[in-house]
């Protein structure tokens, strides 16, 4: 057989294992770089207006419109099957659970982009200086410029008339300390036009999306509208204009070397229930970091690849936090107005313990009959979110073709400077705050991939390629070798935007 002939068999140059900030942002470069990309995602395309307008019709619901149903696709505890426990095939978030720490993690076309905050924020300075040769601060800049134009990161041009926003609605009250220029980060969300009727947007690449309406939710179960910034809107589309494959409900198993002409990728198509074998010489692994360690290690179990020494370590939760803070008994605020997240905050007298964002109360996919009381809850309170550098002390391994995790805020000490701010806002505030000083839930894991110069420490090079398994790259926050900090999204798709070019470079 000829090298051409062999070629021939390949069903794409470069295969992108997951469609979040990572896959997408990849997927985009490497096709505008002239490279055929197949992207493989295990959830469907989800029924939002800019995904209609595209004329895709196989979509599943979100839970904003799909109800309670639609919510859970799968459990990972730490007993029962090997795979987990599938509870629905689209459904929209996967719950991992390990020792002393619980990940959740999104299912669908556009991954962690239909969850997150919208927030664009950047990790402090130094982050990526020191990690491995050809990376550093200097080189990631331009990437992070380029993503935050491309999510249409903005300001509001009176922050006054969102609301609950925090540059304003919290004026005055010596719970918090006001914020510096330039301190309050942008936001990936289409600001309506001031006095003018809510109207269709289309952009440059003929994405149709509506401007946020601030008295629907927006929150952690999806923005229907598009009014929200998602990487299926504003990388996908305009990338399948281009020539881009995506193949939703295709879950990888595995991956394996093939000889020396790439690799053969191990497919359950879901809605055919039947595996399948997919060939490329490159392939992208951005399956979010619970999903691509399990990948890895499953394929390294498999002899799929050689064994990776440096997989599993430096495991963390981003120094999660989340407490629920009363509104005013006043009845003079609604924490459900206003965008999905309403800023950051500086609590007094700990500015620097964490990164503290104020989050809208999130009305859940209730029954109909059932909203009106779900919905008065819900703005009742607001989500007061934490993130923070914590001590990335935890393992990630395989035991009996079980994937095992663990991981302890008694390591970090990020996480009682946390606890005692989130304490000194009740008190100060009068409302104290409700939360779980005693075990980590996070929507942000991170490592486990490390990027390190040195194979038993870490999984990946300064490029962003496996060690030992040329042509291998891995695109999502499994890879950082601390937590960031901050919301990790912008960080993610402009270290997946670094990647590409490395590959196409």
């Amino acid at each position: 057989m000829t090298r051409r002939d062999n070629e021939q068999q390949h069903d794409a140059e470069v295969i992108v294992i997951g469609s979040g900030f990572g896959g997408s942002v990849a997927a985009s470069r490497l096709v505008d770089a002239g490279k055929s990309v197949l992207l493989l995602e295990r959830g469907p395309w989800r029924d939002t207006l800019p995904v209609r307008e595209a004329g895709i019709t196989n979509t599943k619901a979100l839970p904003r419109t799909g109800g309670m149903l639609s919510v859970l696709r799968s459990l990972h505890p730490p007993f029962g099957t090997k795979r987990g426990i599938r509870l629905n095939k689209s459904g929209f978030l996967e719950m991992w659970i390990g020792r002393g720490v619980k990940a959740v993690c999104t299912s669908g076309v556009g991954g962690g982009s239909h969850i997150w905050a919208a927030m664009l924020e950047r990790p402090a300075a130094g982050f990526w200086d020191g990690r491995a040769a050809g990376l550093d601060d200097a080189v990631m800049a331009g990437h992070y410029d380029r993503v935050t134009r491309e999510l249409k990161g903005a300001q509001p041009r009176d922050a006054s008339r969102v609301p609950n926003h925090t540059d304003h609605a919290w004026a005055g009250e010596d719970y918090f300390t006001p914020l510096e220029d330039g301190e309050q980060p942008p936001m990936a969300v289409l600001y309506p036009e001031q006095d003018s009727a809510q109207q269709p947007q289309t952009d440059e690449s003929g994405i149709v999306r509506m401007p946020m309406d601030f008295h629907k939710d927006h929150g952690m179960f999806g923005s229907p509208d598009g009014s929200k910034s998602t990487v299926d809107a504003l990388y996908l589309l305009p990338a399948m204009q281009k020539g881009l494959a995506v193949r939703p409900m295709h879950e990888v198993r595995a991956i394996f070397r093939h000889g020396k002409e790439g690799y053969r990728v191990k497919v359950h198509d879901l809605d055919k229930k039947r595996d399948l074998w997919l060939r490329a010489p490159e392939v992208v692994l951005a399956a979010g970091t619970m999903n691509t360690n399990h990948v890895l290690l499953h394929s390294c179990r498999k002899g799929g690849l050689d064994a990776l020494p440096g997989l599993g370590k430096g495991f963390g939760a981003n120094g999660d936090l989340i407490g629920s803070w009363p509104v005013p008994e006043d009845g003079s605020r609604d924490s459900v107005l206003g965008p999905p997240v309403h800023g950051r905050v500086r609590i007094r007298g700990h500015e620097d313990s964490a990164y503290v964002i104020l989050a809208a109360g999130d009305t859940p996919p209730v029954p109909g009959f059932l909203y009106a009381k779900a919905r008065a809850k819900a703005g009742r309170a607001f989500d007061v979110v934490a993130m923070s550098q914590d001590a990335a002390d935890g393992l990630i391994r395989m035991n009996k073709g079980r994937m095992k995790f663990s991981f302890s805020m008694d390591g970090s000490p990020s996480y009682a400077a946390t606890i005692r701010a989130f304490e000194a806002l009740g008190e100060l505030s009068g409302r104290p705050l409700r939360f779980d000083a005693g075990s980590v839930m996070t929507a942000h894991p991170m490592g486990g991939c490390r990027i390190s110069d040195d194979a038993a420490e870490g999984v990946v090079d300064g490029a962003g390629q496996v060690h030992g398994c040329p042509g291998l790259y891995i695109a999502d926050a499994s890879v950082f070798p601390q937590p960031v900090g901050v919301p990790p999204s912008l960080s993610i798709a402009a270290w997946a935007s670094y990647v590409a070019g490395r590959m196409t470079g």
